[in-house]
């Protein structure tokens, strides 16, 4: 179960009849549950709702969307600060660079080459001229659509519903009518155009190009 809807309890069952929490009401009508008047009913419908097939995507998508509807109730996450590096000693510093002279003196020892005497014989260098070869560029590979998350979906019964697409999974698809209604659709009973569909709100949203 969700640990933002619901307080510490008490010992004891005394805390069913208590009043719901202003959290515990935040998230029934995010869900477009019913409101009970106390704390026990409130916990029940929550954890019925989470416990579901889908309940993994309401969850995902309300710890999401609570930091936005709810900003008193949700104060969004501080980011820890990184450690400030602490400034390297004198001594430290001089180690390096004595380090570092000692490797570029020995580099240079071990790979420059001999002096050559004016005696010896050289052979002439014959330099090719290139010829610059002009190539053309490439043609511009195609951009990506971009999507929507309000698409058209239809079953293979043939109902067809407008809908906004709140999350999906490797099975289902979670939307929102626009009545307000959400609910999941199982992928395998959709037409293949409706799977295009979602496969490219699937691409659009994983390379940033979502409305």
């Amino acid at each position: 179960m969700d640990q933002s809807t619901a307080n510490k309890k008490p010992s004891g069952e005394s805390w069913r009849n208590e009043p719901v929490q202003p959290k515990q009401k935040a998230l029934l009508e995010f869900l477009k549950m019913p409101l009970p008047p106390t704390r026990g009913g409130a916990h029940n419908f929550i954890k019925a709702v989470f416990e579901s097939p889908a309940g993994y995507a309401h969850q995902k998508v309300w710890k999401v969307a609570r930091y936005q509807l709810h900003p008193d109730l949700y104060a969004p996450k501080l980011k820890k600060k990184l450690p400030v590096p602490k400034s390297p000693s004198l001594l430290g510093f001089l180690f390096k660079t004595a380090l570092l002279l000692a490797v570029i003196f020995y580099i240079k020892n071990r790979y420059s080459e001999p002096a050559v005497s004016p005696s010896s014989t050289q052979e002439p260098i014959v330099t090719t001229p290139t010829v610059a070869v002009k190539h053309d560029p490439p043609p511009p590979a195609p951009k990506p659509k971009p999507a929507s998350d309000i698409i058209s979906l239809q079953n293979t019964d043939g109902r067809t519903v407008q809908a906004r697409i709140l999350a999906l999974t490797k099975t289902t698809v979670l939307i929102r009518r626009e009545d307000g209604q959400t609910f999941d659709l199982p992928l395998d009973q959709l037409t293949d155009d409706s799977k295009d569909r979602i496969d490219e709100y699937r691409t659009a949203k994983r390379t940033g190009l979502l409305k």
